[in-house]
């Protein structure tokens, strides 16, 4: 495939509105969920989960379609040493994908690129 971009914009009050055990374990995976979880402030967990969420739909759009149905906790959201995003993905693990998350007062963007 060649070079591709994949960019999400999310409201916070959107996903706050959809926030359940159902939700979060729709979204989240197992590594994503443990961090979730040690989060102790509101605000911040839910800047986090609609990161994740935001993030694994710019993922989505970069790639347009897959060959099976793409559920969103084999996708993972992690953080390097210094708290930079990447991706690990069942769907395509050896692609490398950039990937930014910013959030604002009421807003969550991210954009991921195939090179």
């Amino acid at each position: 495939m060649s070079k591709s971009i994949g960019i999400d914009i999310v409201e916070f009050n959107q996903i706050e509105k959809k926030i359940s055990d159902r939700f979060i374990k729709r979204i989240l995976s197992e590594n994503e969920l443990f961090r979730y979880n040690e989060i102790t402030n509101k605000l911040r967990k839910l800047e986090y989960i609609s990161g994740r969420f935001a993030a694994k739909e710019a993922y989505t759009k970069v790639y347009k379609k897959f060959d099976e149905p793409l559920n969103f906790t084999d996708v993972e959201i992690l953080n390097d040493s210094l708290g930079a995003p990447y991706i690990k993905s069942k769907y395509r693990p050896n692609d490398e994908i950039l990937i930014s998350i910013s959030h604002s007062e009421n807003y969550v963007v991210a954009i991921c690129t195939l090179e």
